[in-house]
């Protein structure tokens, strides 16, 4: 199962890292977006969609010239961004929803009947 979702990825590109000290490892050009893969291992989509074509072609020509991505991300875009395409991300989510769920239940076991109107 890994190997076709791996196969499913776009191919990456490694990063040109000019400083050294980048949080981008590699990129992928895809159709109208860039795929970015960070040193944690996470992978992101950023399309037309989201945060935009201009963010977009500035983020692909930062990729070409390797340097200044992670800035231009952690600066510009934030976290708009269209998808997370790593296998990380379902286990992630799945851990944040249960996290989620986990915490309503404890603040409903400690209301009172006082606050009934605002659940």
């Amino acid at each position: 199962m890994d190997t076709a979702r791996e196969r499913a990825l776009p191919l990456f590109h490694r990063y040109g890292n000019r400083s050294g000290r980048s949080g981008v490892a590699g990129y992928a050009l895809v159709g109208n977006g860039i795929a970015v893969r960070f040193v944690d291992g996470a992978i992101y989509l950023y399309d037309r969609d989201c945060p935009g074509p201009a963010h977009v072609q500035r983020m692909k020509q930062l990729a070409r010239d390797g340097a200044g991505l992670s800035t231009y991300i952690s600066r510009r875009v934030g976290h708009r961004y269209a998808t997370r395409l790593d296998a990380d991300a379902s286990k992630a989510a799945l851990a944040g929803a249960y996290d989620t769920r986990s915490r309503k239940r404890a603040a409903q076991a400690q209301s009172t009947r006082q606050n009934t109107a605002f659940r």
